[in-house]
């Protein structure tokens, strides 16, 4: 067990630096160990990053729909890296998010990914600067070892925790914006399983009126610049993505969820499927219990994200990004009113789950990421800003 004593502010941020500078030659060595554009896991570089280069070029070309097409997409990424051959990463996004990396096919592969985690990366730094204002909160959100998880896969995690993030602690200073940054949240629609219901209970109308119509809006812009065809292909393949995630075609062991976990570990579907929902339906009613005691914001947009980690049936490693936000506010309250016991030592391990977790699926069979979400989850219903009956903002705080 981490010493509690060991877990001080500075020690983190010395942490952090030697984690920074291990990311640096681990990413250097992977790409000099690396041959026409495969890496030593014999993968393209930056790894999912193709389907959305792939996607994009689709797109580009007035051809979506083809994205959604297994076949079609092999061929397309294996055009892209030619000696990626014999493997693909399945398109399984709404037309949405096709508007959000439109131009990324116009660069050529490694100037578009650099932008592509440039940008996306500035986003999720920006929210956690927005939790905690401190050069030294940034520096150990960059050193966050799910940060290297995504970066490495060539994901869009960041882009996930920003809006997710964003869009829950802007709910009162700015619910305009807050709105449209969870409207944008739909490219990834079971991350926002449980922002319907917080919102509601919370009272927060208009957020869910301008959210409802960013939707809207965005779907609309989708339907305009790829057709019809697109959003058909969309709905016609979800039934294919539901059976990649049943039989395990979607790995299990790089899966946070109660449900791959249970599947890892020999479960049946329905066994599995039933574990899942209480865990989701336990989560969810006591995200719901809590916002609608309207106590402290970032209390409560704490328990709300990583509720949504807990009821995400399909929660990558790279999707682990998202925990940056209870790991953000539980630290900044903790130094400002104190830290509840074992909270640090809880907060380190989360802080080191996402380079871990997968591994230890993987090759021991211990998917211990449930745990590890079951205990942050329960970190933050404690906090005793929840409790607080008053509507506090950030602000007040």
């Amino acid at each position: 067990m981490i010493s509690e004593r060991w877990i001080t502010a500075a020690r983190v941020v010395g942490y952090s630096r030697l984690a920074l500078a291990v990311y640096a030659a681990m990413a250097v060595l992977w790409v000099v160990l690396s041959r026409d554009f495969i890496d030593p896991a014999g993968k393209p570089l930056g790894a999912d990053f193709i389907n959305f280069y792939a996607a994009s070029d689709f797109a580009l070309h007035g051809r979506l729909a083809d994205a959604y097409d297994i076949a079609r997409m092999a061929d397309s990424q294996q055009a892209i890296v030619p000696s990626a051959a014999g493997q693909v990463v399945p398109w399984q996004y709404p037309p949405t998010f096709a508007l959000l990396i439109l131009p990324l096919a116009l660069l050529p592969y490694s100037v578009a990914f650099v932008l592509f985690m440039s940008a996306t990366l500035a986003l999720y730094l920006w929210l956690i600067y927005a939790i905690l204002p401190d050069r030294r909160a940034v520096l150990v959100a960059v050193a966050f070892t799910a940060v290297l998880v995504n970066a490495l896969g060539g994901q869009n995690g960041f882009l996930s925790a920003a809006l997710l993030g964003g869009g829950l602690i802007l709910l009162e200073t700015r619910p305009v914006a807050a709105g449209v940054l969870l409207g944008l949240l739909t490219y990834k629609p079971h991350l926002g399983l449980l922002v319907p219901l917080v919102l509601a209970a919370g009272g927060y109308w208009r957020v869910i009126g301008v959210a409802a119509l960013a939707t809207m809006v965005f779907a609309l812009l989708a339907w305009l610049a790829f057709g019809t065809e697109s959003w058909q292909a969309f709905w016609a393949q979800l039934p294919l993505a539901g059976d990649y995630l049943r039989t395990g075609v979607l790995p299990w062991d790089k899966m946070a969820s109660v449900f791959a976990a249970a599947r890892l570990l020999g479960a049946g579907v329905v066994l599995a499927s039933g574990l899942h929902a209480i865990v989701a339906l336990g989560a969810a009613a006591l995200c719901v219990a809590a916002w609608r005691r309207r106590g402290d914001l970032e209390a409560r947009a704490a328990l709300a994200v990583s509720g949504t980690a807990l009821a995400a049936p399909a929660l990558y490693d790279y999707d682990l990004v998202l925990l940056a936000v209870p790991i953000a506010i539980l630290a900044a309250d903790g130094l400002r009113s104190g830290w509840m016991p074992g909270l640090r030592t809880l907060l380190v391990i989360t802080w080191l789950s996402p380079a871990v977790g997968s591994s230890l699926a993987r090759h021991a069979h211990l998917p211990l990421m449930p745990l590890v979400l079951l205990a942050l989850f329960w970190a933050c219903w404690r906090r005793p800003q929840l409790t607080s009956t008053a509507p506090l903002s950030r602000t007040q705080t």
